[in-house]
């Protein structure tokens, strides 16, 4: 058992012997964002050496198409000077290619001011490195965000927030909970949930999943949006309701490879689908939104094969094998493709994005 590990287990079990079992979404929240031992405490979990890689870290054409699309709805929305605020950044590596790629579009008459939405101490540091030569600002809570429309980009953001999960037994929808026993965690039927969902709880044992976390920030981002125009890209693997129902999606990654989310904590990433119709759904009146549809879809429709045709003109053929293999991992169904979704929420007002 690695050292941190040890110390994160022995404070969460010392925590249910003060409260009592807890629901998933406090486990998570320990898992992840705990400052001494959470897994974001820890720098090296993303790109080629950490737990996973994020399609910024795949190739810069990502982040190309959706700077390319953002500038292209700044224009024909006349806005001028316009907020981009990256939600959970990572590495810098998607802001990073959009600045850049702004920077080259060269289209002087309009500015995107660069906000980092980032919790972990860690990652904030690696980010003003790989930025220092950009004026971005950082900020720990949206409600610090100015007056100007805003551009919200939320690429795998949104799979990483806590979710609950109820277990049906006898009827009735019970929270499932996380006790320990011999040092070992496991799940049990918790308390019986107040307001009972809406889905039939027969046979025992079906599995709801509650984003209420996810939900809490776009009601929030919503009203941002509302009040000074703009829209959020969100980018994660998920599906709609009717393909998502009574599923346990949680699970846990770690070197790149699934692991049992009760182990290694605080080195295993923890995250869940998400569930596009639950956001959808609490979309308010004088906002609407596009999608969702496949990133292979989107990226299609940007141009993503004619700009890495271009990239391979003149390459070696070591070089053309490599952009091909990260063309394939962007939009192909067996990696990021059919998994990953897009969808758009912005202002009434605002032209539609490209991209579908």
């Amino acid at each position: 058992m690695k050292v941190l590990d040890a110390n994160l287990k022995t404070k969460i079990i010392s925590h249910i012997k003060d409260n009592g079992p807890i629901n998933l979404s406090s486990f998570m929240e320990m898992c992840l964002h705990d400052k001494q031992f959470g897994y974001y405490s820890n720098s090296n979990v993303i790109g080629k050496n950490g737990d996973f890689i994020t399609a910024p870290e795949v190739s810069q054409v990502f982040g190309e198409l959706i700077a390319a699309s953002i500038i292209d709805n700044q224009i024909k929305s006349n806005f001028f000077k316009a907020n981009i605020v990256d939600l959970g950044p990572g590495k810098g590596t998607l802001i990073s290619d959009i600045l850049s790629t702004i920077k080259k579009l060269k289209k002087s008459n309009y500015y995107l001011n660069p906000i980092l939405y980032e919790k972990s101490d860690i990652l904030r540091q690696i980010q003003k490195i790989k930025l220092k030569i950009n004026n971005c600002s950082w900020i720990k809570n949206i409600n610090e965000i100015n007056e100007l429309p805003t551009y919200f980009i939320a690429n795998e953001f949104f799979d990483a927030l806590p979710i609950d999960q109820y277990v049906s037994q006898n009827g009735k929808w019970y929270q499932r909970s996380i006790n320990y026993k011999h040092n070992n965690f496991y799940f049990e039927v918790g308390q019986e949930i107040k307001s009972q969902p809406n889905t039939d709880p027969k046979p025992d044992g079906k599995i709801l999943e509650d984003g209420l976390t996810a939900k809490f920030y776009i009601e929030k981002i919503c009203k941002i949006i509302l009040k000074n125009s703009g829209a959020i890209i969100i980018i994660d693997y998920g599906q709609v309701d009717k393909k998502f129902k009574e599923r346990n999606t949680i699970q846990g990654v770690l070197d790149n490879k699934k692991s049992p989310i009760f182990e290694n904590l605080g080195f295993t990433d923890l995250s869940s689908w998400v569930n596009f119709t639950d956001i959808i759904n609490i979309i308010p009146k004088g906002l609407v939104y596009q999608g969702p549809i496949t990133q292979k879809k989107f990226l299609l429709n940007l141009g993503i094969k004619e700009r890495f045709e271009n990239l391979s003109i003149n390459k070696s053929p070591i070089e053309k094998r490599q952009l091909i293999s990260d063309f394939e991992r962007l939009i192909s169904s067996s990696f990021m493709g059919q998994a990953f979704k897009v969808l758009i929420i912005r202002s009434e007002n605002l032209p539609p994005f490209l991209g579908f």
